[in-house]
C-alpha cells in the first residue's frame, strides 16, 4: 500500500503532467486551425487525437479528489472518460500506421486517404465509448466496477478481468499491428533505398515509363532559327516543273532563305546575321522520364511520413509500458501495489498530449517559425478548411501558384500513391 505522502506527490506528478499536456495538445489545435502550413497528412490525425488528449487531462487533472465517494458522479465522471479516451491515443497511432499501409501497398491517394477519416473517428472514439458507458450502470452485489484504482476513479482492481479485456488487451493488439507494419514498411523502404541506389549508377531510359514510379518531366530547349536572304547567285527558282525559267528575274521575282538551327544556347552567339536577317528564339519541349528523380522524391515522401509515424509510436511504447507493467503486476499479486511502478504510471499517463505536440512541433518546425513570422508582422495566417467544404480565397491563390510553379509537395502522400497528382491540391486536401 501507498503511504499517504505517496499519494499527494502522485497527485501532484499527475497534475503538473496534465497541465502540460493539455498545453501541448491546444497548441496542436490552434496552430492547426490558424495556418494551411500544419496541414500536413500526418498532422491531421493528430489534431483528430488532440481533442481525446484534452478530455484525458480533464480527468487526470481531477486525480484522486473523487476517489473516497465513488458513487459520486464526479468519480463515475472521471472512470468513464478515462476508459474512453486514454486507449483512443493508441488507435489514432495505429491509423497513422495504416496510412502508411494503405499508400505504400495499396496506392491510396490524397482523396481516399481523407475518406478513411469518418472510419478513424468512428473507431478510435466509438469502440471505447461502449465499455465506458456500459459500466457506470453494471453492479455486482452493489460494487460498482468505477472506483479506486488508486491513481483516480477508473475499474476497481475487484474487476482485473475487465481491465485487461476492455482496456490494455486492445491497446496492446493495435501496439502489435502497429509494429507489423512499420517492421513490413522499413522492409520496404529499404529496399527502395537499394533500388534508388541503382538507378543513380546508371542513367535511366528517357523513353521508358515506369508504370507510375517514374513522373514526367519537360525539359526545355531553345532552338534558334536565323533566316536571311539568300545570294542571288544561290536563288533556287521556284516555278512549277515542266515550265521554262523566265528571262527576267526583275519580272519573276523567287525569294530563297537559308535557315540555321542550334539546340545549344550558346552557339547562336558565334553566328552573325546579314543586314536583312531575322532571328527568333523558339522554345521546344521534350517530354523525358527522370526515374531517377521521381524515384528520390517518392522515397523521400514515404521516408518523411514514416519517419513521423515511428515518432508517434515510440512515444506510445514510453506512455504504455510502465502502466501495463503496473498493472500485471498488479494483476499477479493479488491486487499489490509497487511503488516505482504507480509513480511512474502517474507520470507517464497524463502526458500523450505532451509527447504528441513534441513531436509535432519538431516534424513541423519550419511551419511553427513562419506563423511565428506572420504572427510578429501582423499578417493574418493563410486558414483552411479541416474536414471539407469551402477553401479560403488565400488557400486557392496559393493553390494555383503551386500548380504554375510545378513545385514537389514531399511531405504528401499523395506523391506516394500517383506520380503525376497536383503538388498544389497535394498540399491543401490531405
Amino acid at each position: 500500500m501507498l503511504t499517504p505522502n505517496q499519494l499527494v506527490a502522485i497527485s501532484v506528478i499527475e497534475r503538473t503532467c496534465s497541465i502540460l499536456s493539455a498545453l501541448g495538445s491546444l497548441f496542436i489545435i490552434t496552430t492547426f486551425c490558424s495556418s494551411t502550413s500544419f496541414h500536413r497528412p500526418i498532422n491531421r490525425l493528430v489534431f483528430y487525437a488532440s481533442f481525446g488528449n484534452i478530455l484525458v487531462n480533464i480527468g487526470t487533472l481531477i486525480s484522486r479528489a473523487y476517489i473516497d465517494d465513488e458513487d459520486s458522479a464526479g468519480c463515475q465522471f472521471q472512470a468513464a472518460i478515462i476508459q474512453m479516451f486514454m486507449p483512443a491515443d493508441v488507435f489514432w497511432t495505429l491509423a497513422m500506421a495504416i496510412n502508411v499501409y494503405l499508400t505504400f501497398y495499396l496506392k491510396f491517394d490524397a482523396s481516399k486517404l481523407r475518406r478513411m477519416e469518418p472510419y478513424y473517428l468512428a473507431v478510435c472514439y466509438g469502440i471505447p465509448l461502449i465499455p465506458a458507458i456500459t459500466y457506470i450502470f453494471v453492479r455486482d452485489h452493489g460494487t460498482r466496477v468505477y472506483g479506486d484504482a488508486n491513481l483516480w476513479c477508473w475499474v476497481t482492481s475487484e474487476w482485473d478481468v475487465l481491465r485487461i479485456a476492455t482496456f490494455y488487451a486492445p491497446v496492446w493488439v493495435a501496439i502489435i499491428i502497429t509494429f507489423s507494419i512499420y517492421i513490413r514498411a522499413g522492409r520496404t523502404i529499404y529496399n527502395k533505398r537499394r533500388e534508388l541506389l541503382y538507378i543513380s549508377a546508371s542513367e535511366p531510359d528517357p523513353l521508358t515509363t515506369m508504370n507510375g514510379d517514374a513522373g514526367l518531366t519537360v525539359g526545355t530547349t531553345e532552338v534558334v532559327v536565323t533566316s536571311e536572304a539568300a545570294d542571288e547567285t544561290r536563288q533556287i527558282p521556284l516555278q512549277p516543273l515542266g515550265q521554262r525559267a523566265p528571262e527576267d528575274a526583275a519580272n519573276h521575282p523567287n525569294t530563297a532563305y537559308s535557315v540555321t538551327i542550334s539546340s545549344n544556347p550558346k552557339s547562336h552567339n558565334s553566328i552573325v546575321p546579314k543586314p536583312h536577317s531575322e532571328t527568333r528564339p523558339v522554345q521546344v519541349q521534350r517530354p523525358y522520364m527522370s526515374a531517377r528523380r521521381r524515384n528520390y522524391e517518392l522515397n523521400t515522401a514515404a521516408w518523411s511520413y514514416t519517419k513521423c509515424a515511428i515518432l508517434f509510436f515510440t512515444a506510445m511504447l514510453i506512455t504504455w509500458i510502465p502502466s501495463s507493467a503496473n498493472r500485471v503486476y498488479s494483476a499477479v499479486h493479488g491486487g499489490r501495489t509497487l511503488a516505482p511502478l504507480e509513480f511512474m504510471s502517474a507520470f507517464v499517463l497524463p502526458l500523450q498530449g505532451f509527447w504528441n505536440a513534441s513531436i509535432y512541433i519538431v516534424t513541423s518546425w519550419a511551419a511553427c517559425r513562419n506563423l511565428l513570422v506572420d504572427l510578429r508582422l501582423g499578417k493574418r495566417p493563410a486558414v483552411t478548411e479541416i474536414v471539407g467544404g469551402m477553401r479560403s480565397h488565400e488557400d486557392s491563390r496559393r493553390r494555383s501558384a503551386s500548380r504554375n510553379r510545378k513545385t514537389y509537395e514531399s511531405e504528401s502522400t499523395t506523391e506516394l500513391a500517383h506520380s503525376r497528382a497536383d503538388p498544389g491540391e497535394a498540399r491543401t486536401s490531405l
